[in-house]
């Protein structure tokens, strides 16, 4: 069992990034300080991992699902449409000893067919598809009555997801500011980081 963020962020470096990202899916790799981050406040402040059924839609390489993992969730699965993606986070799940209580698969969001305790998710920011985002609030809804989701920052941002979340039968009960700093993924990045603001809600479904 993981003791501490710290040694969460050091096993998370382990999962590694996309050997191709596709920029239709915007797939980067959560970098492993934040993505310790989000699973220590999901653990810690709202004890929702140990022992829960954890779903992670949009996986990519598996760094969200194999953190819960290791943080005492009792299974998780991961969802993605990506197949090399998927064959890459068995892999990694097989390296950190998780392959026993974690299951990744290739499928749509749009079609998860999945229930769970919880839903930790990084979906599409729709920079590249627009309204790509809006899909994986639905689907973690009727996946889970919790749904952890990050989405890009903002005001306007804010705004459109809290009436959206309310509109598809869900509740924005907390958020958390996270600041993301990225490294060149695509081949059109001239900068040696990027850095931007993004936010993680915690979402509770108020109608089945």
């Amino acid at each position: 069992m993981i003791s501490s963020k710290v040694e969460l962020e050091r096993r998370l470096e382990e999962v590694g990034s996309f050997k191709r990202p596709k920029l239709i899916f915007e797939q980067y790799r959560l970098p492993a300080p934040v993505a310790a981050e989000i699973l220590w406040y999901v653990h810690l402040r709202h004890d929702d991992i140990v022992g829960r059924t954890v779903a992670d839609l949009g996986c990519g390489t598996g760094i969200l699902a194999l953190g819960a993992a290791l943080l005492g969730a009792e299974y998780v699965v991961g969802l993605d449409i990506d197949p090399t993606a998927v064959s890459d986070a068995r892999k990694t799940a097989m390296k950190l000893g998780m392959g026993f209580k974690v299951d990744f698969l290739v499928g749509d969001v749009k079609f998860p067919g999945l229930k769970a305790d919880v839903v930790i998710q990084n979906p599409p920011f729709g920079v590249r598809r627009r309204e790509a985002d809006r899909a994986f609030i639905i689907a973690g809804l009727s996946i889970a009555p919790k749904v952890y989701s990050l989405h890009k920052g903002g005001e306007g941002v804010r705004r459109f997801i809290f009436k959206f979340v309310g509109d598809v039968g869900g509740k924005v009960d907390e958020v958390l500011p996270l600041k993301i700093k990225l490294p060149p993924t695509y081949h059109f990045h001239r900068k040696r980081f990027y850095l931007f603001e993004a936010d993680l809600y915690r979402i509770v479904r108020v109608k089945q």
